[in-house]
């Protein structure tokens, strides 16, 4: 499956119409959450999605009537009882949905074309647009992407107090921000990297994970001491395959950040041992280990007698996965991503109240 930024890059450059949904901000009881985005073609074909029912049908309808040339809208929808029963929902909400259309200049080709590229390598950078004319009504925007190191692509339209905001991680999260600055209005929104699971271990769990990695959309890096496990054949739409010698240097040169997840699923205790040894010493926002709590036992007192804490190794999710009483590799596959899935959802609702009560307190939020 590719990912929303590419689909939009090859529409881009095959001149295909479309229109992109996002949702800026939502309250109550709503089907997705502020930074879902769907593309939507002139035939309603679309790519991604906002929640279903009544809702994404009326924005439909409204993205396929903006088709006729490059135009923004942000629109308001509010749960009441019709839309309600379309998504078989009990409780009400309101969504705020920016609906864009464009054009194919080559510029704007030029900053999609390095978002894909930066989503595909894990990087990170901060996709601007300038409002023309105002966001209460009909308007267009001038785009530019901001990149950690400063770098400006596009047109260099940022006042210099917003850039500095930017460079300063004033904005973080996945929910586009309208700025105002001064009389100028800006849609901000952080062009995250694709979140990294590191498969370690390329057999017969790896291989599944690997797979439904991809349909959750995940990027993959898989890493294995054996050659006939771990090959780009066997793993089609991993970002990066490695064979190794030895597990023991294995984190070495792999950008492990908070973004980052990490999946023990070697052939051997030992191994697995080593690799979690090591993936103590990074960042990862998650570290789950197969087997049995038999061998889990073994392995924290092992690393306990060489000095790692007891509070560090309660951080490990061993037996890795959800307990969903998994046997098959493909379940057991499913249990993994169900739990991933869920550490990052409870970590961005940590990051959401944190952002929310500092700036309460009138606390500039800085994302390590």
């Amino acid at each position: 499956m590719e990912s929303l930024t590419q689909e939009i890059l090859d529409s881009l450059n095959q001149k295909i119409p479309f229109a992109l949904a996002t949702i800026i901000s939502h309250k109550g009881s709503t089907p997705r959450t502020s930074g879902s985005k769907m593309m939507v073609f002139a035939d309603r074909r679309i790519f991604g999605t906002i929640g279903g029912g009544l809702v994404e049908a009326r924005v439909m309808d409204a993205c396929i009537e903006m088709l006729s040339r490059p135009q923004c809208k942000i629109l308001e929808f509010t749960l009441d009882q019709e839309l309600k029963d379309g998504l078989d929902m009990v409780c009400g909400g309101n969504l705020t949905v920016w609906i864009e259309t464009f054009d194919s200049s080559p510029s704007l080709i030029q900053i999609f074309s390095s978002m894909a590229h930066r989503e595909t390598a894990g990087k990170k950078a901060v996709l601007i647009s300038k409002i023309n004319g105002f966001s209460g009504s009909t308007f267009t925007t001038d785009k530019c992407l901001v990149l950690p190191d400063g770098t400006i692509q596009g047109l260099n339209m940022v006042p210099k107090a917003l850039f500095d905001d930017i460079c300063d991680n004033r904005f973080s999260g996945a929910a586009p921000t309208i700025h105002r600055q001064g009389l100028d209005e800006f849609i901000i929104e952080p062009s995250l990297a694709r979140d990294t699971i590191y498969i370690m271990g390329a057999g017969h769990v790896g291989f599944q994970l690997g797979k439904i990695a991809h349909l959750t959309e995940f990027r993959t890096v898989v890493v294995d001491d054996r050659s006939e496990f771990a090959n780009p054949e066997r793993f089609e739409h991993a970002a990066s395959v490695r064979v190794v010698e030895t597990f023991t240097h294995v984190f070495d040169d792999l950008p492990v950040d908070q973004n980052a997840y990490i999946v023990i699923l070697t052939r051997g205790h030992l191994h697995d041992q080593t690799v979690l040894e090591g993936a103590l010493k990074t960042d990862a926002a998650y570290i789950g280990m197969i087997g049995s709590s038999q061998k889990r036992n073994q392995i924290y007192g092992n690393l306990l007698e060489k000095g790692v804490s007891q509070e560090t190794l309660d951080q490990v999710y061993s037996p890795v996965g959800l307990d969903i009483n998994s046997e098959t590799p493909a379940e057991i596959a499913v249990s993994i991503i169900g739990q991933i899935i869920q550490v990052r959802a409870q970590m961005r609702d940590r990051i959401k109240d944190r952002i929310k009560n500092q700036a309460k307190d009138g606390i500039r939020v800085k994302k390590k």
